[in-house]
């Protein structure tokens, strides 16, 4: 049984695919390797949006604070404290803070390797005119790997 302790957001301030320097977030995974799971604990700060994006897996997002708007699968839904979103593996999904406080989300991965394929990107400044990219992210090893252009999901207009 593994207890992981809280620890401090980082700003997100270095990715230049996804540049929120007012958002914050912490990846947690089983510190003792027997669990392979994460957790994404985010706090999307106002008027900052999670861009669109797809993964290899199933996501179950929480709302814990605040106001958004999700876009699953082409709709866009507005939720609020409390609400749930399931997203299956393959459909594109991002939330945009619509309110005027910090939007609290926890994401929950059936996996600790995350692949994350970019529809759209939140620059950071002398980059935009880059392509979104995919990416994998080893959240027990901190490793990163860029993988280039997005693949678009099967069926994606």
């Amino acid at each position: 049984m593994g207890i992981a302790p809280p620890s401090p957001q980082q700003p997100m301030s270095e990715d230049p695919d996804d540049f929120r320097p007012a958002s914050s977030w912490r990846l947690v995974v089983d510190p003792d390797g027997h669990v392979d799971m994460s957790v994404i604990y985010e706090s999307i700060g106002v008027g900052d949006k999670i861009p669109r994006h797809w993964h290899d897996v199933d996501e179950i997002i929480i709302i814990e604070r605040g106001e958004a708007t999700v876009h699953v699968g082409g709709a866009d839904l507005d939720v609020s404290d409390g609400a749930t979103v399931f997203v299956p593996a393959g459909t594109v999904h991002g939330t945009r803070n619509r309110g005027e406080v910090p939007v609290d989300v926890r994401a929950v991965f059936p996996t600790t390797t995350l692949r994350m394929d970019l529809v759209e990107r939140n620059p950071q400044p002398g980059t935009e005119d880059q392509p979104p990219q995919a990416s994998v992210y080893d959240a027990r090893t901190g490793h990163f790997r860029q993988l280039g252009d997005t693949e678009l999901p099967k069926g994606y207009r």
